[in-house]
């Protein structure tokens, strides 16, 4: 063996594979961060998370931030550089919430596992429920107390919430945390938006080939705006509207930072807000399509779609066993026809003369003091008894009543009165909970809707023979209003759109086994249809128009809108506390990852570099 030489180039070399080695061990900086036993990532991908920021979508900045966080916990490599002890390995939860919350992954240590697991979370443009994500975390985080190989309190104090959202939460005044630290990482910085945030589209009730739309257009920046509105029918421009529409917020008008979204819809500044009308004709069915032109941040609520269901007055069956109330009231309505039929008569006819492919032939019936044991799909008004739906009852009969309380804004009692009206007798009804209540009295709900299966219900609690309201002037207004609003399926109203993350009754064709559902990007979702050919859709998370196929003619298409003045409204909000607890505020990580081999890399590079430069100036001399 000789001694080395001296030479530089050698030297450098081994550097070279000295840094090369010293990457190939991945040492990492390990600091006091992140030191919990439990740490649970929820990530908000509601409508709001859809607004375009100069690195993406605040979804996109979200999951990088989840991502980067993940990186930072529990890693392995060489701990040549650990500023902290020896500690247990945290365990990581990952949540992602909208309108509904779904565990992406349930506590691991295997932190790696879960970044392409976080990067494969998808949009929606569903609204925000936060509420549901912090309950469902804190039950794994209860679940967990029970492991006997966590230290006691682990559960609670020594967990840690992160809330990735842009703050844009409208039920903070639900929420009652009670489990371990939280902290918010607000992401977002834009508020420019301008969006539809209502839309209605009726056929007249006296003439059905005429069609009215109503938009209302909402300005949610700080600076002033304006776009043209344009009216599209089957993807024809029919229309062009303009609206010049003030700043969507003062700033003596600041709401608290934790104050809930929704309180901005009435106390939106003067002329932020416009509303627009167009008439035409249309002789067919067809869809109608509301755009804005102006380009902004937000695009899920720049355009809006509603079905246009044929021009055609209503058919109505009605069920009474002494028809001369309902009758006359019928008679002095603009009706295709009225059929008239007892309670046994009605029992008695075939299913073929009531329904047709599991709806009911008729656009509205009414049953007058009977319950028929059957119903098929369709739009029902119930007088003085109840249908046969599930969670709906009656619990015996309440005398002597008086109206207390009527929603006046609903479109079924818009100018009906309740005052001077005395009921003699009424069902005590019992309502499932979705039910909504539109009439209620001493005793319970007078007047409700329900809907189930395709079954749209109006349950009036009493027989009008045993009030005096057949006496007043509010009651045919009443019966105008009810078969308009059952039949607008039919003649009145387009199609109601949806939410988005709604669920569905979807109708196949007649003998159709199984058919799919498309959605507005193209994508294709398989259903099979139960009983009736009705199959139950939950996949509407994007706004839209979705078409169903092989679909029942008239019902082969939906539209899902956003229509929400919470979700338009994107201005990124800091969460200082929730349910009373102090939320702390967090930083963006800069960085994705603790290792530090990526220093040895760049070092051998650089060393490389040198080393060739001066071999290059040697062979030249």
């Amino acid at each position: 063996f000789q001694r080395l030489r001296k030479n530089l180039l050698l030297l450098l070399q081994l550097l070279v594979l000295a840094a090369a080695l010293l990457a190939l061990g991945r040492p990492i900086v390990e600091t006091e961060a992140a030191r919990e036993s439990s740490l649970i990532i929820l990530i908000d991908r509601s409508g709001s998370m859809n607004a375009r920021e100069d690195r993406g979508t605040r979804l996109d900045e979200a999951k990088e931030q989840a991502v980067r966080l993940l990186r930072s916990v529990n890693r392995t490599g060489a701990r040549w550089f650990s500023l902290g002890g020896d500690r247990a390995a945290t365990r990581v939860m990952v949540i992602a919430f909208a309108d509904r919350a779904t565990v992406i992954s349930p506590f691991t240590t295997n932190t790696s596992e879960l970044v392409e697991l976080v990067r494969a979370i998808e949009p929606t443009d569903a609204a925000t429920n936060l509420d549901e994500a912090l309950a469902l975390a804190e039950a794994y985080l209860a679940q967990t107390a029970l492991d006997p190989t966590l230290a006691p309190g682990a559960a609670g104090a020594d967990s840690r919430l992160v809330l990735l959202t842009d703050g844009n939460i409208s039920d903070t005044a639900d929420i009652r945390p009670r489990y371990g630290t939280l902290e918010h990482l607000r992401i977002g910085d834009t508020d420019d938006n301008v969006g539809i945030t209502a839309l209605r589209v009726e056929r007249n009730y006296e003439r059905p080939e005429l069609v009215d739309v109503f938009i209302e257009v909402r300005n949610f920046g700080a600076r002033s705006a304006r776009s043209d509105v344009t009216l599209h029918v089957d993807d024809r421009l029919r229309s062009v509207g303009v609206a010049d529409l003030a700043p969507g917020r003062l700033p003596a008008a600041e709401p608290a930072p934790d104050a809930p979204p929704t309180s901005h819809q009435d106390a939106a500044p003067d002329g932020s807000r416009a509303t627009l009308s167009f008439d035409f004709t249309l002789d067919a069915p067809g869809i109608v399509k509301v755009a804005l032109s102006r380009d902004d941040a937000l695009t899920a609520d720049n355009a809006a779609w509603a079905v246009v269901p044929p021009p055609r007055k209503l058919r109505v069956l009605l069920v009474t066993p002494q028809p001369f109330f309902l009758e006359r009231v019928l008679a002095g309505l603009p009706l295709e026809s009225v059929r008239r039929v007892s309670p046994a008569e009605y029992d008695a006819l075939p299913r073929a003369e009531l329904e047709i492919d599991g709806f009911s032939r008729f656009d509205v019936v009414v049953c007058d003091r009977h319950s028929p044991a059957e119903l098929p799909a369709g739009n029902y008004l119930f007088i003085g008894a109840v249908p046969p739906l599930e969670g709906l009852s009656t619990a015996g009969m309440a005398e002597r009543l008086i109206p207390l309380w009527w929603d006046e804004h609903h479109p079924v009692l818009r100018h009906v009165a309740f005052e001077y009206v005395y009921v003699a007798e009424s069902l005590q009804l019992t309502l499932p909970p979705k039910a909504e209540v539109l009439a209620e009295g001493p005793r319970g709900p007078l007047l409700a809707r329900v809907s189930q299966d395709g079954r749209h219900c109006l349950v009036l609690a009493f027989a009008v023979e045993n009030s005096t309201w057949w006496s007043k002037p509010s009651f045919p207004v009443f019966f105008y209003n009810a078969l308009r609003y059952l039949g607008s399926a039919g003649a009145g109203t387009a199609a109601d759109s949806l939410r988005p993350g709604a669920a569905v009754d979807v109708t196949l064709a007649a003998g159709a086994a199984d058919g799919h559902v498309v959605r507005p990007d193209g994508t294709r979702t398989a259903i099979r249809p139960g009983t009736g050919g009705v199959a139950s859709f939950a996949g509407t998370n994007r706004v839209g128009l979705y078409r169903v196929e092989p679909g029942s003619a008239g019902r082969d298409r939906f539209a899902v809108n956003l229509l929400d003045a919470v979700e338009s409204d994107i201005r990124p909000r800091e969460l200082t506390t929730l349910g009373g607890r102090a939320v702390v505020q967090g930083t963006p990580i800069r960085t994705a990852t603790p290792e530090v081999w990526r220093w040895f890399v760049g070092a051998a590079l650089v060393l490389l570099m040198i080393e060739w430069i001066i071999y290059n100036r040697r062979v030249l001399i």
